[in-house]
Parts: C-alpha cells; sequence; structure tokens
C-alpha cells in the first residue's frame, strides 16, 4: 500500500511540472517538428547509405531525383562550351572524348584551336520532353488502319450524314443502316471505297469524304545511352526518330550508327547517320506496337578538322578509309590544302605519331584508301597557312597580312622603310616570330628606329613564315593619369598628355563651382616611392588673368584639390505654412536668424492662428541620427531570445524609426510673448514650420467607449474628458493614459486630474494580456503523465 501512495505522489508530481511547464511554454520531454524532421532523415542516411533523403521545407536545397542510368566513371567526358550564345541549345549536351590531343601541351600545330563538336547530337538538344507529339498527324494515302483509329465520314447530295466511325478491337466500325464492315488492314483510299460501297447498298445519288480523324497511338521503349529513357505513348505514323527525340536522343556514350529497332519477328539496326546526312525517311523506319529501340554504346570516333566543311567528331564503321572519313565531313574547302592531310593517331605504346597524307593529284591512290582509327585526329589546313614563300605583318600598321618573300628580304623592306607603319608607332621594339629547327617559336627583338635611322646591322634578313609585329606606344608605355578631386563639375581621373598643365586638367574637368576656393588650390606630387610634396597654385591668377609662370605643369600621379570657399554660402532656405499672412519660403539673411524674425517677415500670425499647435520640422535631426548609427545600437542593446528548437534570436522590442524623430517642440506663445527671447530657435537650412488653425476641441482616444473630439471644457481635467466619452473599456489599461499637448509634449497621466489645454489629446492605451490556453494545457499534460503513470506501473509490477 505504501509503494502504491509512493507512485501516485511521484505521478501527481509529474502531473503538475507538466503542467507549469506547458503554461509557460517550456520545452518538456519533447522534439520539435524540425528536430523529428531531421532525425528521420538521419535514420534514412544510416539505413540506406547512398541516398539521398528529401529535404526539409525550410531548407534551400531540393530534393534530386535519382537518374535512372549512372554515367560511367570509366570513360573521361568533357563539357564543350556553346559557340551559340544566346540560342537557347544546351551547350553541356554535346560532349567530346579525353583522347582529343591538347594542343597547349604538345605545341602541335592545328588549322584551328576550336575543339569539334560530335556530330548529329545537336539534332536532339532541344528536344524537351513534351508528351505532346510534335509531329504531324495528316496521315498519308498509304496508311494502314487499326484498332482505335477514328474516321470521319461525311455525306452529301440527297442524304447529308455526319459519321464518326471508331475500329473496334475486332478491326470492323459499325455503319447506322448498313451494319458491319472490317477495315482493320485496309489503307485509307482502300477504306474509302470499302465504305462507299457499303453505304450505296442503303442510300443513293450522295457525295463522300473519308477523313482520319483520331490516329491510334500505342507504346514503345526506349532504353540504352538515351537521356530520358522509358516507356513513351506515340501515335501510328511515329518514326524511329520521333521517338529518339521524345526521348532527348543519345546521350554522350550513345551511338548513332548502331541504334537496334527490337520485334517480336526480330532485330533491325539502324544508322542514324544515313537519315542525318541524305534526309531520307527511307532511314527512318516506322514504329509498331510494342516496338523497343536499344540505343548501344558509342564505338570508334575520330575528329575532322580545319577547311572540310563540317569539322566534327564522327563515330566510324568498319573498314572506314580516309575518303569516307572525307566524305561524312562534307568534303573539303576550296582552300584546303591537300598536299598535306595531317592525322595525329594514337599508338599501341599510349603516345601518338603524326602521319602526312598527300591527296593533292592521288584520286584513286594509296592516299585516299588509308585506313581511319579511333582516335585519330585528322587536320586539312588552308592553302595560305602552308605557303612557303610567305611573311607576314602584324599589328599597328597600315596594311597588315601575308607578304611574299623575295631572296634577301629585310625587315627594313617588309615595313617599306616606315611607309607601312601608322603614326605613334613604337621604334624601340617590335617582335619577330621564327619557326625553330626543333618545331617551336623563337622572338627576336628588332629595333625598328635603328632600321629607319639605317643601321643595316639592325635590319634583319627574313626567312620563310616570318611574322613581324609593330607595337602602337599606347600598347607598351603605362599609361599615365592625373587626378582632380573638390569643388569641379567632374572630378575624377584623367589622361595625361604632353605639356598638360592645370588649367588643361580644369577644364577637361568642367571648370569650377561657384563655392570653388580657387586662391589656394593645392597639387600633390609624388618625389619618391615613399615621399610626397605639396604644390599651392592661385587658380583665379591663372584663370582670370592668365598668368602662364603660375600654370604649373602636371606630371603623372599628381593629384590636385580645389577646395570649398568657407565664406561662399548658397541660398539657405526654410518653410513657414499654416495660419500667417504670408505663407511660403523664406531664404536665411544671417547664420543666426531665429525662428521670430522670419515669422515677423511672414507677415505674423493670422486671427485664426493657434500656435499652441506649432509643428517645427528639421530634417537634419534623421540625418544625425542616421551617421551617429542610433538604429543599430538600438537594435544590439535589445535581449536576445532561445525559442523551442534552440535557435537564439534578438527579441524586437523597439522600433526605430529616425524619420519620427525630426519635430522639436518649442512654446511659440512665450516665443511671441518675449519677441524671441531665450526661448527662441535659430533656424536652419530645410527646416519647415506648420501653423495650425484653431482646433474644435479635445481629442479621446483608444480603449474608451466612445472615441472622437470633445468640445473644450475651460477647467476639465483629464478623468472629465475621459468620462464624457462614455470612460474606459474593460480591456484599457487606465494606468498608462498618456495626455498628448498640441506643442507635441506627452505627459504621464497616472493622476487624472490634470489640466488639459485647447488642441490636447488623450490616449487610453489597450491592456495587454497574456492568455493561456487552459483547456488545451490540461488535455497535453493529462495525455503526457498518462504515459509517465503507465511506464511507473509496467516498472513497478515487473520489481514484484
Amino acid at each position: 500500500m505504501e509503494k502504491s501512495r509512493g507512485i501516485w505522489f511521484w505521478i501527481i508530481l509529474i502531473f503538475i511540472f507538466v503542467l507549469y511547464c506547458l503554461a509557460w511554454r517550456r520545452p518538456f520531454c519533447q522534439t520539435t517538428d524540425q528536430e523529428a524532421i531531421n532525425q528521420a532523415i538521419e535514420a534514412i542516411k544510416a539505413s540506406h547509405p547512398g541516398v539521398t533523403p528529401p529535404t526539409p521545407a525550410n531548407s534551400d536545397e531540393r530534393y534530386q531525383t535519382p537518374e535512372l542510368f549512372t554515367p560511367d566513371t570509366a570513360v573521361a567526358i568533357k563539357s564543350i562550351p556553346s559557340k551559340e550564345a544566346g540560342t537557347g541549345r544546351d551547350s553541356a549536351k554535346a560532349e567530346f572524348p579525353s583522347w582529343i590531343p591538347n594542343d597547349t601541351v604538345q605545341n602541335i600545330p592545328r588549322p584551328s584551336t576550336e575543339i569539334p563538336r560530335p556530330f548529329g547530337y545537336d539534332v536532339f538538344t532541344a528536344a524537351d520532353g513534351d508528351p505532346t507529339d510534335a509531329y504531324a498527324t495528316v496521315a498519308p494515302e498509304e496508311y494502314r488502319l487499326g484498332t482505335g483509329d477514328n474516321l470521319l465520314v461525311n455525306l452529301w447530295g440527297r442524304v447529308d450524314l455526319e459519321l464518326q466511325l471508331t475500329i473496334d478491337r475486332t478491326g470492323q466500325v459499325f455503319i447506322p443502316k448498313a451494319g458491319a464492315l472490317t477495315l482493320d488492314g485496309m489503307t485509307l483510299a482502300a477504306a474509302r471505297e470499302a465504305i462507299k460501297s457499303k453505304l450505296e447498298s442503303v442510300y443513293s445519288n450522295f457525295e463522300l469524304s473519308v477523313m482520319l480523324g483520331q490516329m491510334r497511338t500505342f507504346r514503345v521503349f526506349v532504353f540504352g545511352e538515351v537521356r530520358r529513357p522509358g516507356a513513351y505513348t506515340v501515335k501510328a505514323t511515329a518514326t524511329l526518330v520521333d521517338a529518339l527525340y521524345r526521348s532527348g536522343g543519345p546521350n554522350e556514350r550513345g551511338t548513332l550508327r548502331r541504334v537496334r529497332l527490337v520485334r517480336e519477328n526480330g532485330t533491325q539496326t539502324v544508322d542514324l547517320y544515313d537519315f542525318l546526312l541524305t534526309g531520307r525517311r527511307n532511314d527512318d523506319p516506322r514504329l509498331q506496337a510494342g516496338d523497343a529501340i536499344f540505343v548501344d554504346v558509342v564505338g570508334p570516333r575520330a575528329v575532322a578538322r580545319g577547311r572540310v566543311k563540317r569539322p566534327g567528331i564522327y563515330e566510324l564503321k568498319e573498314s572506314t578509309t580516309l575518303r569516307d572519313f572525307i566524305e561524312l565531313a562534307g568534303g573539303f574547302d576550296a582552300d584546303a590544302y591537300r598536299d598535306r592531310v595531317m592525322i595525329d593517331r594514337l599508338q599501341d605504346n599510349d603516345g601518338r605519331v603524326l602521319i602526312d597524307v598527300n591527296l593533292a593529284n592521288d584520286a584513286e591512290g594509296d592516299g585516299w584508301s588509308t585506313p581511319v582509327f579511333d582516335g585519330d585526329d585528322i587536320s586539312v589546313f588552308s592553302m595560305f597557312e602552308m605557303r612557303p614563300n610567305v611573311v607576314w605583318l602584324e599589328g599597328w600598321v597600315k596594311h597588315p597580312g601575308a607578304f611574299e618573300r623575295s631572296d634577301s628580304m629585310r625587315v627594313g623592306d617588309l615595313i617599306d622603310m616606315g611607309a607601312q607603319l601608322k603614326p605613334d608607332a613604337h621604334l624601340r621594339r617590335a617582335d619577330l616570330l621564327r619557326k625553330s629547327e626543333e618545331g617551336g617559336w623563337q622572338i627576336t627583338a628588332v629595333d625598328l628606329g635603328a632600321i629607319l635611322d639605317g643601321d643595316g646591322n639592325a635590319d634583319v634578313f627574313l626567312q620563310n613564315g616570318d611574322r613581324l609585329t609593330v607595337y602602337a606606344l599606347e600598347e607598351v608605355q603605362r599609361p599615365k593619369y592625373v587626378t582632380i578631386e573638390g569643388q569641379v563639375s567632374r572630378p575624377g581621373q584623367y589622361t595625361l598628355y604632353e605639356a598638360m598643365r592645370l588649367s588643361d586638367l580644369v577644364f577637361r574637368a568642367g571648370n569650377p563651382t561657384r563655392e570653388a576656393y580657387l586662391k589656394e588650390v593645392e597639387v600633390a606630387r609624388r618625389i619618391s616611392n615613399s615621399q610626397t610634396k605639396t604644390i599651392s597654385c592661385d587658380l583665379d591668377q591663372i584663370i582670370n588673368r592668365g598668368d602662364l609662370a603660375a600654370d604649373i605643369l602636371l606630371e603623372d600621379g599628381d593629384y590636385v584639390f580645389v577646395r570649398s570657399d568657407p565664406f561662399y554660402r548658397d541660398h539657405r532656405l526654410v518653410t513657414i505654412e499654416g495660419e500667417v499672412r504670408f505663407p511660403g519660403r523664406y531664404p536665411l539673411l544671417r547664420d543666426d536668424e531665429s525662428f521670430f524674425a522670419v515669422l515677423e517677415r511672414a507677415g505674423g500670425l493670422t486671427t485664426r492662428a493657434f500656435p499652441q499647435g506649432t509643428v517645427f520640422i528639421r530634417q537634419e535631426i534623421s540625418k544625425e541620427a542616421k551617421q551617429r548609427n542610433i538604429g543599430q545600437i538600438l537594435i544590439n542593446s535589445q535581449p536576445l531570445q532561445r525559442d523551442s528548437t534552440g535557435r537564439i534570436y534578438r527579441e524586437q522590442l523597439l522600433d526605430f524609426n529616425p524619420e519620427s524623430m525630426t519635430r522639436i517642440i518649442i512654446d511659440v506663445p512665450r516665443i511671441l510673448a518675449e519677441n524671441g527671447g531665450i526661448s527662441d530657435v535659430v533656424m536652419r537650412h530645410g527646416d519647415k514650420v506648420f501653423i495650425p488653425a484653431e482646433p474644435s476641441g479635445v481629442q479621446v482616444l483608444g480603449a474608451v467607449a466612445s472615441p472622437g473630439t470633445i468640445g473644450f471644457g475651460q477647467d476639465w481635467k483629464v478623468k472629465d474628458y475621459i468620462a464624457r466619452a462614455g470612460g474606459t473599456t474593460r480591456s484599457s489599461d487606465y494606468e498608462e493614459t498618456r495626455l498628448i499637448k498640441a506643442d507635441g509634449q506627452v505627459i504621464n497621466c497616472s493622476r487624472r486630474n490634470i489640466h488639459v489645454d485647447l488642441g490636447d489629446a488623450i490616449f487610453v492605451p489597450p491592456r495587454v494580456e497574456k492568455r493561456t490556453d487552459w483547456l488545451r494545457t490540461i488535455t497535453q499534460g493529462a495525455s503526457i503523465v498518462g504515459g509517465l503513470a503507465t511506464t511507473v506501473l509496467v516498472v513497478h509490477s515487473l520489481s514484484n
């Protein structure tokens, strides 16, 4: 009995503790939703390694559907960036094998640095997997009907009739009044004659048209190395290319030359190159119900680059010759150099070897029959690149390009002793690039100035293939700049020109502004890597009096500072509106002009003015508060809180708005009574003053029975106005009542006998209460305690 009493004592104690925790929203023996989600994710990771579980909804990451086929990591694949920016093509779709030689490593001259794209794959890059058939549904006359096809039959003449006939599973259609008719397997033309013959047994003297309405559909399967393998529903006129297009086409590992079409009665191998190169639909077989399309792994491939009509990466068939491969690439361009077709070939020892083949005058010889193997890189050069007696002139010259080299030709002859050079050409050095015996390039510096002066030793003899590059002065010389800051129209950095003076820079910067101080302009000049000196210049003497001696020459890196005139003052304007005789904007006449002085200039107050309610706004206060970073200081001073999930956040107790701090409270009646006096305020640029008309009474706002404006009573107190507003409501916080004076002051009205003036406002705030859902708290507590009690009883029974 005593043990039972002890158990129930602990149960009751736990129940009270749970109620306390739930009432104050404290976490106790519970897991938050986020924690439960995280635990579930970790459990999935532990039990299913390699599977990415769904990400919680509040996470930035999203669940990714696993791919049906994992890419083969044994083959290195690189992406080719798209050549056509903005065309909408996916540049990552077409990829090339890793065996394509890297020119930057092997230093082998090639006709183009651009890596060709695999041929044929671009046809399928626009496929988006839309289940809607993108091909035409108009059936040809030789189309054979089958189960599911729908025919639209129209009769006119002595009889007007519209029929929709659908071929059922037996291959028949039912024609009203005429009976059943078998159409399965007939062509569309034969079906038209059969229907007409059937209807002539019922009707006479009529014309007839038969069209295919809804075409039957069936499912085919696309598997293997395609981008989106699976089952697809297609129409009866669909072909193999249509199904491949729907599946996204072969991927970078898929073949285009050995696509298998598998049927019950056998397998057909389709070479898509025949369709892609000729466009004949005979090379694109029509599909049947239950067909399976399998795309095998790509076979051997070779690269065609340079002066062929269609550079690219092509898949090879067995026994492909060089003639076959050139035909795949579209043949030679008109400027192709056929005397040397270079084959860069893989060897069995993992090396590479270069093979040159002459196809110029060998129409049927051994050159054309050279076999092409997997991994070959075949380059066709331009005849302009292969001319032997050519030198090149490039860069800052009038006529760049190729020139014929004659015997004993020198650099001076190539530049025509300066006639080829553009103005401002850099004469101290030009670069001469020449092929070395090892196949690389050598660079030699050439002094064009010495050549033009007749120095024969500097004039280098040229060799075939030499390239002379001439530079402009601005290309090789470090740019020189000067900078101007301060009171000019366009401050900034400017190019330093020869013999450029201070006045030139000021003019290019848009000349000084109105407030610039011209008597002392400072020029900072670097005299060494670590020292700077300043030069003081009288810009007024330079600009207005033309003193050339004071107009100094500028040097590279000079910094010019044009200061503001400390005595310059632009118009400083204030605004006074409301009940004054002449409202509007007024310029301040002196630095210490006061509010009273401006009010007198505005003609004083009207008879309707209510000076106690004057609103004085100074925007500079908001700007100063932002510069002092008061808002961030208030945010950092607010307390930190921790929620039930353990997340720490800063509680937002104060809402700082610098725009609400712009009002200055002034005692206008006292200022008027003293004709200014010590209560007067010095005006600043941008100040705004509004003097309202006399109000109708006193406003009572907040948690009162009837908020509104109540007529002014001479000796009424705060409690009197609240009583006339119907008194406070049950939800009011009467102790926090505030009296808002007409001039902007706020007074705590904990005592209700405070005097109220005309134009004041009384605010009774509502009470903020923290409510607790006791029914829900008790229910949750009872559930938890019930579970704990069951556990305690089970443990107790087991211990006995």
